[in-house]
């Protein structure tokens, strides 16, 4: 009989297996790789360019061509465009980010001749009508305030300015004039100058065939449209210490965030400061949600999050609670990070946390398009997907000493940035 009060075993995972995929370039400098995996005749097609905020010359427009791009293209319009995505049991979405511009487009295997096409209409024949503009800018105005009625999200604007600075490309916050300011022109000229051949990247994931890889490579590999080049500005923004403190009509609660600059993926502090960062509020049993909110119950929700862009990064930490919680939080944040830096952390809490992330990336690396999104984050940092087992031999080889050494040189509380925001 089994005996329920006895936990089942556990064991470490030594390495992962990252599933084999394929990568090259057409002839026009576009970049490819295919994860053929999968046993459903289901495609994922992603489509990306070094086309995010880093490279605007107009604040916002990275943001309107990922939108408007699927609005209108050649001679369709954009509800022609949906209906004939839904006829075909497509869906399509597009973004952008601080780095890149992207869409993603789901469809069956056999619905490839129909859709991707039709992507390239998109990325090489988009209109960019005036109405569509028009509608862009008055979802995201009406968005913003909604947005601006979240203390949690007036704290992430203020904090990232103050890290990186009011007019660095990682700082910046959207306002209502930078999308009344939008236009034709410097929508087409952010399109114009920075949709290239040699700046696109296209991950194709799930039951990939011969007519597929045609397909990419007759309607993408042929056109040869270089990018503008584009040096990117660091960012010179000192990092010290500065404790904000706002009042809003918002909210119930109080929003807190303090945090540093940081580095990017590349940096050699990345995998000791991962684990590190996952020991302090990175996952549900952190020392930050075991104190903070099982024990003392000041907060439902704490974390410590890494942003990590192409060219910088920052960290920082992040809950909402009732005003009278804000400084025994805050305090307790800070006691927390000094126990880091002053007292080895034990073998057996290292351990834990290690398997906890071998098992995460396990999962990262669970399914065709898991994978393909894995690939798409190496890739697009300038490394082979094989190059993360080096990640995980160092994460997994990070021990106390590193654990404490990362936290003396990273977890100076005179160089964060504090930003409260209370209601009145």
């Amino acid at each position: 009989m089994i005996n329920r009060k006895i936990g089942p075993g556990s064991h470490r995972i030594e390495s992962l297996f990252i599933p084999e995929m394929e990568i090259y370039t057409l002839e026009n400098g576009v970049k490819v790789c295919e994860v053929n995996l999968g046993s459903q005749d289901v495609i994922k097609i992603e489509v990306v360019h070094l086309a995010g905020r880093v490279v605007e010359e107009c604040p916002l427009t990275a943001r309107a061509v990922s939108s408007l791009i699927k609005d209108g293209c050649g001679h369709k319009t954009s509800a022609q465009i949906a209906e004939e995505i839904d006829y075909f049991g497509s869906s399509i979405k597009t973004g952008s980010n601080m780095d890149f511009s992207y869409s993603t487009v789901y469809s069956l295997t056999k619905y490839g001749e129909n859709i991707i096409p039709l992507l390239h209409d998109m990325y090489y024949q988009p209109v960019f009508p005036e109405e569509e503009i028009q509608k862009f800018k008055h979802l995201n105005i009406q968005k913003l305030k909604e947005e601006l009625s979240k203390n949690e999200v007036i704290t992430y604007r203020h904090i990232t300015e103050e890290i990186f600075g009011k007019n660095h490309a990682y700082g910046y916050n959207s306002q209502e004039e930078d999308y009344i300011n939008l236009n034709y022109d410097n929508i087409y000229s952010h399109y114009i100058n920075h949709y290239g051949s040699d700046n696109c990247y296209i991950f194709v994931s799930g039951k990939i065939n011969d007519r597929i890889r045609y397909l990419i490579s007759e309607y993408f590999g042929t056109v040869r449209k270089p990018a503008k080049q584009h040096r990117y500005e660091p960012c010179t923004q000192p990092v010290t210490g500065k404790k904000i403190r706002l009042t809003s009509k918002n909210e119930h609660q109080s929003a807190i965030k303090t945090g540093r600059k940081l580095f990017d993926k590349n940096h050699p502090d990345n995998a000791a400061f991962f684990v590190m960062n996952t020991i302090l509020g990175g996952y549900f049993g952190s020392r930050l949600m075991t104190r903070i909110r099982e024990e003392l119950g000041y907060t439902y929700d704490i974390d410590s999050s890494i942003d990590q862009m192409l060219y910088d990064g920052c960290f920082y930490i992040s809950t909402e609670a009732a005003s009278e919680y804000v400084e025994p939080i805050l305090k307790e944040t800070y006691h927390q990070m000094h126990l880091l830096k002053d007292e080895k952390v034990q073998e057996t809490e290292i351990s834990m946390v290690k398997n906890y992330l071998m098992g995460n990336f396990m999962n990262m690396l669970d399914g065709p398009m898991n994978v393909a999104s894995f690939a798409k984050s190496m890739i697009l940092t300038n490394k082979h997907p094989k190059e993360f087992q080096e990640f995980v031999g160092q994460m997994l080889e990070t021990g106390a000493e590193q654990i404490m050494d990362v936290a003396q040189r990273y977890l100076n509380i005179e160089k964060f940035t504090e930003v409260v925001v209370e209601p009145q």
